[in-house]
């Protein structure tokens, strides 16, 4: 659907006609950037249900507080998996006005993580939370910087 948006918004201020970008290089660039943003998206998925007893779904939360993964280099991988999902279609179908929903939805889950999601986990997970959230990135991940747990 955010493809079909871009482009539809695209067309509105640019006199680009083609439906991908015209290079291959940007193109597998694009499918990269995508494939890595899936990978995150379904291994973080993947560790709700195995190690945190949960789901994605706020109605159905993980039980268990997951510190591990790649939760031990960001604390909210899985949106940064779905970033990197726009992120690649941006530059796959080359849109700037993708690139700008990407941006967009980026600002809003990270204010989403810290005035929603990190409250409530402060709350369920107390003390351990609080370390955590000492040692790991809100977002971008730094790689010199990893929780240690």
């Amino acid at each position: 659907m955010s493809p079909i948006l871009g482009k539809l918004l695209d067309s509105l201020y640019l006199d680009y006609t083609n439906v991908l970008a015209a290079s291959i290089q940007i193109i597998l660039l694009g499918i990269v950037t995508i494939s890595l943003g899936t990978i995150l998206v379904l291994w973080t998925i993947f560790l709700f249900k195995t190690k945190g007893q949960g789901t994605p779904n706020p109605k159905l939360p993980p039980k268990e507080f997951i510190v591990c993964g790649p939760y031990k280099f960001t604390r909210n991988p899985m949106a940064l998996g779905g970033l990197l999902i726009l992120i690649g279609e941006a530059i796959f179908y080359f849109s700037p006005s993708l690139l700008a929903i990407g941006v967009l939805y980026g600002v809003i889950v990270y204010l989403n993580a810290m005035y929603v999601e990190e409250p409530e986990l402060r709350i369920r997970f107390g003390n351990a939370y609080e370390d955590y959230l000492k040692q790991v990135p809100r977002f971008l991940p730094n790689p010199f910087h990893w929780y240690k747990g």
